[in-house]
């Protein structure tokens, strides 16, 4: 019985002529070299374990025959496997109510209230903040819209709403508790710096002057010791309106220059007129006192120059010497 005994071919590159003519077998790199390699190339045959390179194709592609047919090694797609979790059946997005009450102020929004999705829970939430619109509230009783929101399929829309240029005191609310109750005037209000040196309480008057060191358009209080003087061409004196907070040196106050807001009353009133707590009327003239606060005079016409603050609002023993008073700012000054 004769035995096959594979022949081996010389390595191609290791041969003189470096001539290589692609035949399948066996291959030493270099005489009596144990380093040998498998050669295959195109074949038909069609024996059951076969091995080829089909360059039949492009690219070549390696294959073997299972007895029917040839199989390609290259693998082109894995056997299906089980269907992973489904993520829309493990998260739930979220639009949160407007039923909780808005708890802060914040520099910047986040959409995101959840910042973790755990879908190895069967349902996990994913917590989406929801726009909001919100609203001023005026004359203690009128609701005005100060934002307000429009939506598409796409786009969510923040429309701003200005406030009011005409004041409503229409409501049933407009009391005087209601319409003291306040923090700055209902009308025309600006923001000014206090000058250096100076100090400004709630209710008391205040005129602009200029700041010495830096040229700046500021306030202080209206004081004086008489009115004598007072001259529109040589030595004014000017009313800019009522302060609506107390403010230090170089702070900001807000000013009430016509308008609803609150007076502090004083006793601090010259000789020229008649100072009573008592004020008989709404629409009673109020007066600024020498330390910028507000009296109420009931003397006869004044002859003498003065500073209209504006009228009370209230009647009765409203005007004594460090009471609140509600008024409208009506200022000037009256030269005689």
């Amino acid at each position: 019985m004769s035995k096959l005994i594979p022949s081996i071919l010389t390595n191609p590159n290791y041969a003189t002529n470096s001539l290589d003519t692609e035949k399948a077998g066996w291959y030493q790199i270099e005489p009596k070299s144990s380093n040998v390699a498998l050669r295959v190339n195109y074949s038909n045959i069609g024996l059951s374990g076969e091995v080829r390179l089909n360059n039949t194709v492009s690219p070549p592609i390696f294959q073997g025959n299972n007895g029917s047919a040839w199989v390609t090694f290259n693998a082109i797609q894995g056997i299906q496997g089980a269907s992973g979790q489904d993520f829309t059946n493990a998260v739930n997005f979220n639009n949160l109510g407007a039923n909780a009450a808005v708890e802060s102020t914040v520099a910047l929004g986040s959409v995101f209230a959840s910042t973790l999705v755990d879908i190895s829970q069967s349902l996990s939430n994913v917590n989406i903040r929801s726009l909001q619109g919100s609203s001023y509230i005026v004359n203690s009783n009128l609701t005005i819209t100060s934002t307000e929101l429009t939506q598409n399929s796409n786009v969510i829309t923040i429309n701003s709403k200005p406030l009011p240029y005409n004041w409503d005191f229409s409501g049933t609310q407009n009391t005087l508790t209601n319409l003291k109750d306040i923090t700055t005037g209902w009308g025309e209000t600006s923001k000014w710096i206090v000058k250096s040196g100076s100090s400004v309480s709630r209710g008391q008057a205040v005129r602009i002057t200029k700041e010495t060191s830096t040229s700046n358009i500021v306030i202080q209080p209206i004081t004086y010791a008489t009115l004598a003087s007072i001259s529109p061409f040589t030595t004014p004196l000017n009313i800019l309106g009522i302060a609506t907070e107390d403010a230090s040196a170089g702070g900001t106050c807000y000013v009430c220059t016509k308008g609803i807001t609150t007076v502090k009353c004083t006793n601090s009133s010259t000789a020229d007129f008649t100072r009573s707590n008592s004020v008989s009327d709404v629409g009673i003239i109020g007066l600024v006192g020498k330390d910028g606060f507000i009296f109420n005079n009931t003397k006869s016409v004044p002859t003498v120059n003065y500073i209209k603050a504006g009228y009370f609002l209230e009647s009765g023993s409203v005007a004594s010497n460090g009471a609140y008073c509600l008024f409208y700012v009506e200022p000037l000054v009256q030269i005689s």
